[in-house]
């Protein structure tokens, strides 16, 4: 996937929906892969970003392999208020994941998630922080993310306006 895929698939969403829009906070290149966006800074490529933080804090849930072989899905299970420092996001307190029970299933419909087992050792909030402080790929094989979407503000683009060269600059992008 790209975000030109993301943006479009979230525009069609719009579309068919009367009264309520979202927004996805995103970079500006189509071509980019929201994993890789999100792992390697996130700066939004809308004034949604700046509203809502970077990529990284749009992560709802993440899918990995790790190096001792497990296969998890993990996200926060509960957050605090945090307005009172300035946020209009929550802080989140407390991470919780599942393993994959049946790893040589490659039916991924057919996949069943549980409990990991003790001995196995996860600490799922460290393992939340790590990824998403520490850069994804460097705690094991990230192989999907869940992202947010915010209900549509007025004035946010839902993606990037395309940019036009000025001819007598044109490394300085116009945009309409």
């Amino acid at each position: 996937e790209n975000w030109d895929k993301t943006y479009r698939a979230v525009d069609a969403v719009n579309e068919a929906q009367e009264g309520k829009s979202y927004h996805i906070v995103g970079g500006n290149a189509g071509t980019v892969s929201p994993m890789g966006w999100t792992f390697q800074g996130g700066l939004a490529g809308t004034k949604g970003g700046r509203m809502y933080g970077f990529g990284v804090d749009q992560i709802l849930q993440l899918e990995m392999v790790l190096p001792n072989g497990q296969h998890v899905k993990f996200g926060p299970t509960k957050w605090e208020d945090a307005t009172s420092e300035g946020f209009i996001v929550p802080r989140t307190t407390s991470v919780s994941g599942v393993c994959r029970s049946n790893l040589n299933e490659q039916d991924e419909d057919q996949w069943l998630w549980s409990s990991c087992l003790e001995d196995v050792g996860i600490n799922f909030d460290d393992l939340w922080f790590a990824v998403c402080g520490g850069g994804g790929g460097t705690w094991g094989v990230v192989t999907s993310i869940s992202l947010q979407l915010h209900e549509g503000v007025e004035d946010i683009a839902h993606y990037p306006a395309p940019l036009k060269c000025n001819i007598a600059h044109p490394v300085f992008p116009l945009y309409d």
